[in-house]
């Protein structure tokens, strides 16, 4: 059997468009015999490194790309200047991929308009160790082909070709040819292949996979309606053309795409990608310590030792073994500035009266963090394990969760992208997914069904268990069958349409969003260690809290308590009306 290699693939990253998901999609590359398989997700790279790791563990060469908007300047943001035309990047090394992303994050936050936008311009900055496809019948190439509008369509096209082909290195763009039977596809192919000749450059095969199998086109037709918010018989809305775009095997491709060389190319493309992604490369900034010490652990020792006379006045062997024992751990580690960070911003929002929590979680257990206050509990007090927190044989950050008062907690934020600048400060992205109810409820409105009898379909599910699935709740031998689901999944031909439909996009993100409480903190500009996002006015990373936990950014943990605003409340009134300051800390624990 002979191997094809897809290289232009929407997983469910492309959110509410691409229902190809990614276990299944590595899943289905490893079946079919392929060397390699590739992630192209529209305009970002949300689901890189999950992807990544799951061909690490299927062993299967995993390369990363993305699927761009290009245009010919996208400092234009209106909408007589928004032709946006579709471009494949593959990232060859780890430099590819930081090219890659700094391609997405520009894009986000310099390009943004209605999709994230580059330019020929950004492109040529950053297309070292990229390998390039043409993209689908949306590129430039091809529009440029089918544009009735242009005087001599093949002669500006050839000219679009060559100047993709010099942007990169030499033997790294390549014309991708796509036959989904659409008749655009149809006329503009053999054109293709003639520039690429023409000009000196391959041409790739490629399927725009969307799903997995032929069989699940019916269910990504209605993710397509839940993005539009269409009803599924409407013959306006937008769908896809047919049901072609989907993983296919050697054979499939060549009878769709009758070129050998073609569907070769796709194994020289994957031979060229090597991409190793290092994980627990940590990138802490340096705290600066004031004159006088010589670095930061020297400067940590110093505060611990001052704060410790503080807190207990006289320091014993046992709680001087105590602070040996953290500090040698913590320095030792490289933990010194992380330490030091937080007591900064900590003592920044005590000095300006932003109420600041005791602490929370195994932080609690360090005498150091206590020291120096950044936590106020006692951990011989309460006999409380500094290992939990940190230890030497753990290849994750430690993880402080500071409590700020609700009302003044961006103060706290802002003090951080001051000190450390706003290109080194980044908030975190979350993704909302489609639970059990959600899907139900969507593919019900798509199928127009009222809102009052969707609500009584799904009125005995609950959504907070998150390893209960609809089809768990369809099956009688399950312990979380749902009798009164299985009577009308049995019983009434549209509910059981629509159940179906909602097993198979079930879990899918729908919408990003920015995290609660997570703020990285980069000693180099965030974008050059991941791609970034917009969220509003924000700016938010593409990868989500564990997966920048993982690369070595430092995450904190800034969350707003409004307990704390309240306490606050109460204090200040009871200081004005009563004329007695309260001090909890003096009070004790």
């Amino acid at each position: 059997m002979k191997e094809f290699i897809h290289l232009h693939n929407h997983t469910e990253y492309s959110l509410l468009d691409g229902s190809a998901r990614i276990a299944k999609l590595v899943a289905t590359a490893k079946e079919n015999g392929a060397r390699a398989v590739a992630i192209t997700d529209h305009g970002n790279l949300y689901g890189a490194i999950k992807f990544y790791k799951q061909c690490v563990k299927e062993k299967i060469k995993p390369i990363v790309g993305c699927e761009f908007y290009l245009t010919h300047d996208m400092s234009l943001k209106d909408k007589n200047n928004n032709e946006r035309y579709h471009l494949i990047l593959l990232a060859k090394s780890a430099k590819g991929f930081q090219n890659i992303s700094k391609l997405s994050s520009i894009g986000f936050l310099e390009g943004f308009y209605d999709r994230p936008r580059i330019d020929f311009e950004v492109l040529k900055k950053y297309s070292e160790d990229v390998v390039c496809l043409s993209g689908c019948i949306a590129g430039v190439i091809s529009q440029t082909l089918l544009d009735a509008n242009i005087a001599d369509p093949y002669k500006e096209a050839v000219q679009w070709a060559i100047t993709l082909r010099d942007i990169f290195a030499k033997g790294d763009f390549y014309i991708e040819i796509q036959n989904h039977f659409l008749e655009q596809e149809l006329r503009v192919n053999p054109l293709l292949y003639k520039i690429a000749k023409e000009i000196g450059v391959k041409t790739v095969a490629t399927n725009d996979l969307h799903y997995i199998h032929k069989s699940d086109a019916k269910a990504h037709d209605v993710l397509l309606c839940i993005q539009t918010a269409a009803n599924y018989d409407d013959p306006s809305r937008f769908r896809f053309p047919n049901d072609e775009f989907y993983y296919k095997t050697y054979e499939e491709m060549l009878r769709v795409i009758p070129n050998e060389e073609s569907l070769d190319n796709t194994i020289e493309i994957a031979d060229k990608c090597n991409l190793t992604i290092n994980f627990h490369d940590y990138c802490i900034p340096k705290f600066i310590p004031p004159e006088g010490f010589t670095d930061d652990a020297e400067y940590l020792r110093s505060l611990a030792y001052e704060g410790l006379k503080k807190r207990y006045g006289k320091i014993t062997k046992e709680i001087e073994d105590r602070a040996e024992t953290e500090l040698n751990t913590i320095i030792s580690m490289g933990f010194a500035s992380y330490y030091l960070i937080v007591w900064d911003f900590i003592n920044y929002a005590k000095k300006n009266g932003v109420p600041v929590g005791a602490g929370r979680g195994s932080g609690v257990g360090s005498i150091i963090a206590y020291a120096i206050k950044i936590t106020d509990v006692d951990p011989l007090k309460y006999d409380l394990i500094f290992e939990r927190f940190l230890n030497s044989s753990r290849q994750t950050m430690p993880d402080f969760d500071i409590d700020f008062c609700s009302d003044r907690r961006e103060e706290v934020i802002e003090y951080v992208r001051d000190k450390y600048h706003p290109s080194h400060v980044a908030q975190i992205i979350t993704f909302g997914k489609m639970k059990k109810k959600n899907a139900i409820k969507n593919v019900a409105r798509a199928f127009q069904v009222p809102f009052a009898d969707a609500n009584a379909l799904v009125k005995n599910i609950k959504d907070n268990d998150s390893k209960v699935h609809i089809s768990d709740l369809l099956d009688r031998k399950n312990v979380h069958a749902n009798e009164e689901l299985i009577k009308l999944y049995e019983n009434n031909p549209l509910y059981k349409e629509i159940l179906d439909l909602s097993m198979e996009i079930e879990d899918l993100p729908r919408d990003r969003g920015k995290h609660a409480a997570g703020v990285i903190i980069c000693s180099v500009p965030v974008s050059d260690r991941v791609p970034l996002s917009k969220n509003g006015e924000d700016t938010i990373t593409q990868f989500d809290m564990t997966e920048c936990e993982e690369l070595g950014l430092l995450k904190m943990d800034f969350l707003a308590l409004k307990t704390l605003t309240d306490i606050k409340m109460s204090i200040d009134f009871i200081e004005k009306f009563e004329a007695k300051k309260i001090d909890f800390n003096e009070l004790g624990y």
